[in-house]
C-alpha cells in the first residue's frame, strides 16, 4: 500500500479532525556489531571420547593412556587440555592424575559437549523505544539514502547504546524470538554473555506518518503505520517530540500571497461549478457509505452461497451482478462530478495525468522540491515524453531562486535528450497559484503544492483542498489565461 492509499483509507479515523499532512520517515535504528558468546552443542573428537572412556574405567595417567594408545604424548595432552577447557576433565597437576567431572560423564553418553563460543553478531536498538532485536531481513536505510528518496529522519530518543545498555535477560529474549522463525547455525546454543562491541552506529527504518488536526483545539494527532499495521509506540513518541518543539514535522510552505489569499486563478471557475462542488462533498460522503455497503453485501452473498446448491448459486449470481452493477453507477457518479479534494486525493491525479494523458500535461506550482518532483515522478515525466505527450511546468514565486537546484538540473537533463522538445519549464515571478490540466479532460485548482509538497519546515501547514472539475468551458479558459501567462500555445 502506497502512502497516497494509507491517507485515503485512514482520511477520517479520527472523529472531528482533518488529515493534514502525510509523510514517510526514518524511524532511527541502533546498529551495534557485537560478540555474542553462545553456549553451542559440539561433537567430541575420537581422541577425546576414547581418554574420557579411560579415565571413566580407572585409567587415569596420562602416560598409561599413551601406551594404550599407541601415540605421542604430545597428542594426549592437546586433547587433555581441551577436555579441561570445557570443564569435562580435571586435572590433579601434582600426580597427573585425571579426573571424570560430572559435565564429562554427560558428554560420554552422548560423545557432544556444550562448549562457549564467541560469534560476531548485529544487534538493533530502536532509538525511540529502546527495543533490543535481530533483523529478519528489513531493509534500513543510511543517511544518504533517506536524502536520496525524500524520506524524513527523526531524531533518536536513545543515547548511542553501550555495551552496559544490552542487558544479558533483554538480548537473550531478542534472539530465542527470531530463533523461533529463523534457523541460523550462528545462533545455535543459548546465549550465555554479550562480550563485547565492536562499533554502533544509526540506519533507518522506513515507516509512514500521518498527521491530523482538530477541527476545535487545533490540536495535533500522529498515526504512524509500519507496513500496514499501526504502530501507536511510535506515534506517541512522535508526539512527545512534537510537544518538546523537536522537528518531527515536514510543512508546507505559504507564501505571503497565499496567506492573504491572493489566488486570482480561481476565477476561472464558475460559482455554479464551486456551488456543485461543495455539495457533492457532503454527498460524497454518503456515497461512500454506501459503496461500502454495498461491497459488504456482495461478499456476504459470495461466502454464503458456496454451500448452495447450482439453482441458489445461479441466484446469488444474478443478485451479485444487480449489486455491482449499483457500485458501478455510483463510481461513475463520482468519476465526473464537479468535487473538493482532499489532502490524500491530489497526488494520484497528477500520476494519472502524467501516465494517461495523450496530448499535454500542464503543472503550476510556486516551488520545485525533491518532496513533490521525486523519482517517481520524473520517471512518469519521461515517459509521457517518450509517447510525445507535452509536459508544461511553470514555476516560481518570487525573484529569488528557492526551488531546489538539483532537481532543476534532472529537468534540464532530460530537455537535453531526444524527447526533451516535448518538456516546457517557464519560470514566473509571481506564481502562486497550483493548477494541473489533464488533456482537456480534467483541471484542478488547489493549494497543494505539485512539485515541493514538503517545503521549508519552519513555515506553517493547513489542509490541502483543490477544486476538481471536468468543465470543458473552464478548462479552455485556463489554458487560454496560462497560454498569455506563459508565453506558450497550448
Amino acid at each position: 500500500m502506497t502512502i497516497e492509499e494509507l491517507a485515503k483509507a485512514k482520511a477520517n479515523s479520527i472523529p472531528n479532525s482533518n488529515l493534514v499532512k502525510y509523510y514517510e520517515a526514518g524511524i532511527p535504528q541502533w546498529h551495534m556489531e557485537s560478540i555474542l558468546t553462545m553456549l553451542k552443542p559440539k561433537k567430541i573428537s575420537v581422541l577425546q571420547e576414547f581418554i574420557l572412556r579411560f579415565v571413566s574405567a580407572g585409567i587415569n595417567e596420562i602416560s598409561a593412556i599413551c601406551k594404550f594408545l599407541g601415540i605421542h604424548i604430545s597428542s594426549v595432552n592437546k586433547a587433555v587440555a581441551i577436555l579441561q577447557k570445557n570443564g569435562l576433565l580435571s586435572v590433579d597437576i601434582f600426580y597427573s592424575k585425571l579426573k571424570l567431572t560430572k559435565k564429562g560423564e554427560e558428554a560420554l553418553k552422548e560423545a557432544v559437549t556444550i562448549v562457549p563460543e564467541d560469534i560476531e553478531y548485529v544487534l538493533y536498538v530502536d532509538g525511540l523505544l529502546g527495543n533490543i532485536y535481530l533483523n529478519t531481513g528489513r531493509k534500513f536505510y543510511t543517511q544518504k539514502e533517506l536524502r536520496n528518496f525524500d524520506i524524513k529522519p527523526i531524531n533518536t530518543d536513545i543515547d548511542e547504546p553501550t555495551l552496559e545498555y544490552l542487558v544479558i535477560e533483554d538480548v537473550r529474549r531478542a534472539v530465542n524470538a527470531y530463533k523461533k522463525s529463523h534457523e541460523e547455525d550462528k545462533l545455535e546454543g543459548d546465549l550465555q554473555e554479550v562480550s563485547g562491541v565492536e562499533k554502533a552506529y544509526v540506519e533507518y527504518k522506513k515507516v509512514n506518518v500521518l498527521v491530523f488536526m482538530n477541527n476545535k483545539s487545533g490540536d495535533i494527532e500522529f498515526q504512524v503505520y509500519d507496513g500496514a499495521m499501526r504502530n501507536d509506540e511510535y506515534g506517541i513518541a512522535l508526539q512527545k517530540q512534537y510537544i518538546e518543539n523537536a522537528k518531527v514535522l515536514e510543512f508546507d510552505r505559504k507564501g505571503e500571497l497565499e496567506e492573504s489569499d491572493g489566488n486570482s486563478l480561481i476565477n476561472v471557475l464558475s460559482e455554479e461549478i464551486i456551488d456543485s462542488a461543495k455539495a457533492f462533498s457532503y454527498k460524497n460522503i454518503m456515497l461512500d457509505k454506501e459503496i461500502s455497503s454495498l461491497s459488504t453485501q456482495i461478499k456476504e452473498i459470495e461466502d454464503s452461497s458456496q454451500d448452495e446448491d447450482e439453482k441458489q448459486k445461479e441466484s446469488a449470481t444474478e443478485r451479485i451482478r444487480s449489486l455491482e452493477k449499483k457500485k458501478d453507477a455510483i463510481e461513475n457518479e463520482r468519476k465526473g462530478a464537479d468535487k473538493i479534494l482532499s489532502t490524500y486525493d491530489h497526488r494520484p491525479l497528477l500520476l494519472d495525468a502524467l501516465e494517461n494523458a495523450q496530448n499535454s500535461v500542464v503543472i503550476v506550482s510556486p516551488w520545485i522540491k525533491v518532496g513533490g518532483l521525486d523519482n517517481q515522478i520524473l520517471g512518469r515525466i519521461e515517459k509521457a515524453l517518450q509517447r510525445k505527450t507535452q509536459v508544461i511546468i511553470g514555476y516560481g514565486i518570487g525573484k529569488k531562486e528557492d526551488s531546489d537546484k538539483r532537481i532543476l538540473e534532472r529537468l534540464a537533463d532530460i530537455r537535453k535528450k531526444k524527447h526533451g522538445q516535448y518538456l516546457k519549464i517557464m519560470r514566473l515571478s509571481n506564481t502562486h497559484e497550483k493548477v494541473l490540466i489533464k488533456d482537456n479532460e480534467f483541471m484542478v485548482i488547489t493549494s497543494f503544492n505539485w512539485l515541493s509538497f514538503k517545503g521549508d519546515p519552519e513555515k506553517g501547514f493547513r489542509q490541502e483542498t483543490g477544486y476538481y472539475t471536468e468543465s470543458k468551458d473552464a478548462i479552455a479558459q485556463m489554458k487560454q489565461n496560462l497560454s498569455q501567462r506563459l508565453g506558450i500555445e497550448m
